[in-house]
Order: structure tokens, then sequence, then C-alpha cells
């Protein structure tokens, strides 16, 4: 039985206690080292050497903080963030992409460390809910699930929402292009900070309202312009968007190949087989 907003705000309450006592200073840490990426600024630099041959692509319809505990290397997750409140609405006991992370992790404290420096500064620049490639980009996040740790970069920025805008009477040209925008910027960070694994959800859509299908052809368009600075890429999607994504980055289930039936040829009878004493009629 799903929970309740009030049940949610309750347990958000208790975890932010706790990850304020416990990581109190990898808190302060992160927040200290926070990058920020104004606006139009990663998506116009210059991208390092690729770190690998290719890009490798997979699909789950598990949590991003679940997908972070199977992943190696250097791991960013892509918070599509609430772009003037630090985790939206988290301590409220709202449910989204944004709220599990938070819900995972000492993410929210940062967030509301970092607001000064990003949230309170994004005030004024929504767009028509389009919002800006204005982006944070968060060091050495710490997940905690059932007692295991891990660290994680996280690249905090805003997705664009097609709908609303569209009823502030922005155009679906201006949509499209702050989507592949959006996209490239995020993509763009982590190529930058040399990411090993990039753990992003379905980026754009659902309630922000861009196809699949269009979100899917910006991220395929990037990954075959820039092949192998990301080497493996994650989506972390909801099951109504599974099919969709896997068709496009899920890994190819092997071939088997069915050995062609040899039949054996009939040993010809010889009479010269049969006992001695024995003979036919």
């Amino acid at each position: 039985m799903p929970i309740s907003k009030e049940e949610r705000a309750s347990q958000a309450a208790k975890h932010l206690s706790f990850v304020k006592g416990v990581f109190s200073k990898e808190t302060d840490e992160s927040v200290q080292s926070t990058i920020i990426y104004e606006d139009g600024e990663a998506r116009s630099a210059q991208l390092p050497e690729p770190n690998a041959d290719s890009t490798t692509t997979n699909v789950t319809t598990a949590f991003a903080t679940s997908a972070l505990h199977n992943a190696s290397g250097k791991i960013a997750l892509v918070d599509a963030a609430s772009f003037t409140r630090p985790g939206g609405a988290y301590e409220d006991g709202t449910f989204g992409p944004e709220q599990v992370l938070c819900s995972e992790s000492n993410l929210y404290p940062v967030l509301q460390g970092i607001k000064p420096l990003y949230h309170s500064k994004n005030r004024g620049y929504a767009c028509g809910q389009l919002f800006t490639d204005r982006a944070a980009y968060v060091k050495n996040v710490v997940f905690n699930r059932k007692g295991s740790i891990r660290k994680a970069d996280v690249i905090v920025i805003p997705g664009p929402n097609r709908t609303r805008a569209l009823e502030n009477h922005r155009s679906e040209r201006e949509c499209d292009a702050s989507l592949a925008n959006r996209i490239t910027t995020l993509l763009n960070i982590a190529a930058l900070q040399e990411i090993d694994t990039l753990i992003v959800g379905a980026f754009g859509c659902g309630r922000q309202g861009f196809p699949a299908n269009q979100v899917i052809t910006q991220f395929k368009d990037w990954i075959d312009t820039h092949p192998g600075s990301i080497a493996n890429i994650v989506f972390a999607v909801p099951r109504v968007h599974f099919e969709t994504f896997n068709e496009a980055f899920g890994i190819p289930e092997p071939q088997t190949t069915t050995e062609p039936e040899v039949k054996q040829e009939e040993e010809l009878f010889d009479p010269s087989d049969l006992p001695e004493g024995v003979t036919l009629r």
C-alpha cells in the first residue's frame, strides 16, 4: 500500500536529522567543492579526449540509487532538480526523482548549502518553465542504502517542462531547443569531469511533457558524436518508458544458434554379425 505524503514528510525529517548528524563533515566538503556551470558554459566547452573506445549503455527500471550500487569507476548521477528550491518539496513529502536521491543520501543538506550560490541566483530566469542550462556539479555525495555506503558526484540541472512552457505561450521550437541544449549540457559536464559511469533518468519525459523518442534521439546524437567520452551510461527509467529506452539503449540479448540435427545413417545389417549357431530363416 503506498505511503501517504504525511508519512513521507515524517520519513524525510528523520532522514535529514540522521544525515546532518552523521555526515556533516562530508556535507560541508561537498558544499565547498561544488562547481557552478553558468548558462551555456558547459555546452561550448572543449571536451577532453575520450577515456574509452566507445560508450556502453544499459537500461534498468531500478531507482538511480539502486543502479549506483551496481556501478563502477567514477560515478555521477543526474538530479533533474528544482530550479529555485533545494530538493523541490522533499521535506513536505513530495515524491519524485529528486526526492528519491535526497531520501538515500546527504544530497538535501548539500543542496540547502549551495542555495545562495545556485538556487537563489536562478530566480527570475524560469523562462516560462523551460529554465536555463545553469548547473551545479556536486562532488562526493554520500549515498547510504541499508548500511552500504557509496560516494558519487551529482549533476544538478533542471529539466525543461514542455507542458508548462506551452501553456506559458512558449513555442514548440523553443521547447525542442531547450531539451537539446539541456541534454548536451549534462552530458558535456559528465565528460568534462571524466566520469566513467553516468546514471540518468528518463530526462524530460513524463510530467515534463517530452516524448520518449525525442529524448532518446538527443542522447543518441550526442553519444554518436562523442563515442567513449563517457564509458558507461545507465538509464534508470520508470517501467512506462522501459521498452522504448531498452530498444534504443539496452544490452542486446545474445543470439543462440541451434545446431542442425544430424541424422545418423542406419547401419546396414550384415548376416555375418549374428552369433554363432543363429541363422536367419
